[in-house]
């Protein structure tokens, strides 16, 4: 031992050992209990506790709904067409400065809603009931969105319509009031044959008015001294417009209040979105052939090219090009410029410009919410990056890095040498195509489809729009781009 102090030493840290090694056991063995006693106070609570704060949430939330539309200028205000009722403008009701409480039967109805910030309001025998989008307008047709990944919605249960995908039974008739541009092939009965539900016609026929179920109006062909008399109760009168508001808006406008129960426009937040370009994902992801690009790469000998015959325009985008030609060389075809596309060859000119430059200006002639037209969708076809200019959220509509944004630019000054870095540095110019693995571009859009199917759904309620210039003009936030000084 006396050799070996080690050993003399050893029964000590044994006792050490053991005492910490009881200390943690004791520890243990108290959180356990503690753990029980909470699990113990929990089960021991009233059963109505949580559910009483949920319901005093509930009608908290609910109660914003129900205050008076002085308070929220948001909301329009619908109005049930009662059979044999007779549109005029006369008969439009205006937003009322205050509103009578619900009784509680309505409460419990409007309570089941889900909250949303675009509102509906119907009368049915003077009393008001407010209807939510997700009831009566444009996400009755399109799934919610997802705000976080860990979220999982539950499932919605199935939507009850009358559609049958392969036979006219119970078919829908759309009657078109007015032409698109003169041109009365606009919405084609063979389209549907596409369609999941495709048991709807289309007819230009006015005779057959009181038997159709959808009544399209063109904003730039429409006429106040030539509306139909009589909406009759099962009817849907769609506002159809694919033009800017600048462009499209017209005096008689104003008048048409109640009047219009869908819109269907390029708006995201419209009945029927009619975009000019869809997105599609590529399942599986196609390989993108980088060799071919750099090879087209290499050949090109010009830098920037515009192609547009509308000047001037609401927007200002030739004041833009003007500013940008001082710092960048800029070619300009159309009547805008000096070179010429000929008409009905638009493909070919952009195919001929892809082989000579680097960037193409999808420029649009207004600056107004959502507004992007095929001039972009069909740029993204071929190798040559699009520049854009419009006041739509483009990373809403087009795939990651395969475009260029004007507006993000300080100046058409800062614009200008970004583009000239890009032209210069081919991995650079590369990673504007890349998206191309992962996504497809269509130029078109399935306005008849969506139609048919939402004509068909049997839980939607009576609304319309009370004031329709408000909501396409005002609600648009169209604006004109000018040079700071």
């Amino acid at each position: 031992m006396e050799k070996c102090p080690v050993l003399r030493r050893l029964p000590r840290r044994m006792v050490l050992c053991l005492h910490f090694t009881c200390a943690i056991l004791g520890a243990c063995a108290l959180f356990t209990l503690y753990l029980e006693s909470e699990n113990a106070v929990v089960s021991t609570a009233p059963s109505d506790l949580t559910t009483t704060k949920f319901n005093y949430e509930t009608d908290k939330l609910s109660s914003r709904f129900q205050e008076p539309y002085s308070n929220n200028g948001n909301i329009q205000v619908a109005k049930v067409v009662p059979p044999s009722w007779s549109w005029t403008s006369k008969d439009s009701i205006p937003s009322p400065t205050s509103a009578n409480k619900l009784d509680s039967d309505t409460s419990a109805k409007n309570n089941s809603a889900i909250p949303s910030s675009h509102h509906h309001a119907v009368y049915y025998d003077k009393t008001k009931y407010i209807y939510l989008t997700s009831v009566s307008t444009t996400s009755t047709n399109r799934p919610p969105r997802v705000t976080y990944r860990t979220v999982k919605s539950t499932p919605q249960p199935k939507i009850e319509t009358t559609c049958h995908s392969f036979s006219m039974q119970n078919s829908k008739l759309i009657l078109l009031w007015t032409p698109f541009f003169g041109y009365w092939g606009y919405f084609p009965s063979e389209n549907f044959q596409h369609c999941d539900c495709r048991n709807c016609e289309v007819t230009t026929d006015r005779s057959r008015l009181s038997e159709s179920d959808a009544v399209i109006f063109h904003a730039r062909d429409m006429s106040l001294s030539d509306l139909p008399s009589i909406r009759y109760p099962h009817q849907r009168w769609v506002f159809y417009c694919l033009e800017s508001p600048p462009y499209s808006d017209f005096p008689g406008l104003q008048h048409m209040k109640n009047m219009f129960n869908w819109t269907m426009t390029y708006r995201t937040n419209s009945d029927i979105v009619t975009q000019y370009g869809t997105i599609k994902r590529n399942l599986p992801p196609r390989k993108v052939d980088m060799q071919s690009l750099l090879s087209s790469f290499t050949n090109k000998t010009k830098s920037v090219v515009w192609m547009s015959s509308h000047c001037p325009t609401d927007g200002g985008r030739e004041s833009y090009v003007a500013e940008l030609r001082k710092y960048i060389d800029v070619e300009v075809y159309g009547t805008c410029g000096s070179s010429i596309c000929p008409p009905g060859e638009t493909n070919k000119c952009l195919q001929e410009f892809s082989e000579k430059y680097k960037f193409f200006l999808a420029f649009e002639n207004t600056i107004c919410r959502d507004y992007i037209t095929e001039k972009f969708f069909r740029t993204l076809k071929y190798n040559i990056i699009p520049v854009v200019f419009g006041g739509a959220v483009y990373d809403k509509f087009a795939p990651p890095t395969s475009y260029i944004d004007a507006l993000s630019f300080k100046s058409p000054k800062h614009l200008a040498f970004f583009l000239s870095g890009v032209g210069k540095d081919f991995k650079l110019y590369s990673n504007y195509f890349r998206w191309r693995k992962d996504y497809s571009v269509r130029v078109n859009n399935r306005k008849e489809c969506d139609l048919c199917t939402l004509l068909h759904r049997t839980d939607l309620k009576p609304s319309s729009y009370s004031n329709i210039r408000k909501w396409w003009v005002n609600e648009s936030h169209c604006r004109t781009w000018k040079p700071k000084r």
